[in-house]
């Protein structure tokens, strides 16, 4: 079916959940599926043409998709192939089938169609050093920064800090310890005396702490940016708002011009064409940003605040008509 939009999810996610009762709403044609349904219940026949695209057909549960007729694909945490599905006869074999798997998927990466996000700018917008870095070149204002392993080094950082200094995690901010059990990882603030061990435990990323009025979570879908205010009522919100949903109410709100353009130009420099994006406002009213996440969740914010539609703007940006140009493949591989 032509204009038909790709959803690739997980089976139990949320925003998924969410795009996909817009689409229909909307009446749109769309499908999914996650990467880990490939090859069992998802097939892929796809060659290459004379001119340099790719053409075929994916079916999923029966359902068949002609590549050309594909308008966009929404990739939304989705989890990758698994060996042990294929029938691997060991744990060196399921790895091997499972990036094979994962490479073949490649070829939806290469579509000429919308891609929110491409997989490759939603992997290079998740390198806190770079993100950091080109913050400050698109006009943001970015907390004083450090990243190493040299106690000396760090102390000195600190020393400098007028309100103390916390530290973040540079990857996921959670540690899985077995079973369903999950430790989390949220900005804390650092006794200047511990850093001497911390430094030899491994990395450390450090921040000159803010003094936090409040919090923003910024949505980017396209060119339009939809900012939240976070509010927090705990000193463990306060900290850091991710450690107590329930001490937390929201409020749409502004955001200065030249912030609004900082944000739509760090995002237009990876690719991306979603994101959600957290900044701090001071006393001051001084707006700092913190992190970039190309795939932040969204559904606790809008059923505080159903409004705010991004769901429906995420929806509508789908089944558009404008394009961008093709980007290159990602290698899942790697």
């Amino acid at each position: 079916m032509p204009d038909t939009v790709l959803v690739i999810t997980g089976p139990d996610d949320d925003t998924g959940d969410r795009v996909v009762l817009e689409l229909q709403r909307l009446g749109a044609p769309f499908v999914r599926f996650d990467l880990a349904d490939f090859p069992t219940s998802v097939e892929l026949d796809a060659t290459l043409d004379e001119f340099g695209s790719w053409q075929g057909l994916i079916t999923v549960r029966g359902r068949r998709i002609n590549l050309a007729d594909i308008h966009s694909v929404l990739w939304w945490h989705p989890n990758l192939p698994s060996g042990r599905d294929m029938g691997a006869a060991s744990e060196g074999e399921s790895l091997w089938l499972a990036r094979e798997s994962a490479a073949a998927l490649n070829v939806l990466c290469a579509l000429d169609c919308k891609q929110v996000s491409h997989p490759r700018d939603t992997r290079s917008s998740q390198v806190k050093a770079d993100v950091l870095m080109q913050a400050v070149r698109a006009g943001l204002t970015v907390p004083p920064t450090w990243i190493g392993t040299q106690p000396t080094a760090a102390r000195i950082f600190g020393d400098c800090a007028p309100a103390g200094i916390v530290t973040k995690t540079l990857t996921t901010p959670q540690i899985l310890l077995g079973g369903d059990r999950v430790r989390m990882l949220y900005t804390a603030p650092v006794d200047p005396q511990a850093l001497d061990r911390a430094a030899v435990l491994g990395p450390c990323q450090l921040q000159h702490r803010i003094d936090t009025q409040y919090a923003v979570r910024a949505h980017v879908i396209g060119p339009e940016v939809i900012a939240v205010r976070i509010d927090a009522r705990s000193p463990a919100a306060h900290q850091d708002w991710r450690a107590d949903y329930d001490a937390l109410s929201y409020s749409p709100t502004a955001l200065p011009d030249e912030v609004t353009d900082g944000l739509l130009a760090l995002t237009e420099h990876y690719g991306l064409v979603y994101a959600a994006i957290d900044l701090l406002v001071d006393s001051e009213g001084t707006i700092w940003f913190v992190d970039l996440n190309p795939a932040g969740q969204y559904g606790w914010i809008e059923q505080a605040l159903p409004e705010i539609d991004i769901t429906r703007k995420l929806a509508r940006f789908l089944t558009g008509r404008t394009q961008r140009p093709p980007s290159p493949l990602l290698a899942y591989a790697s």
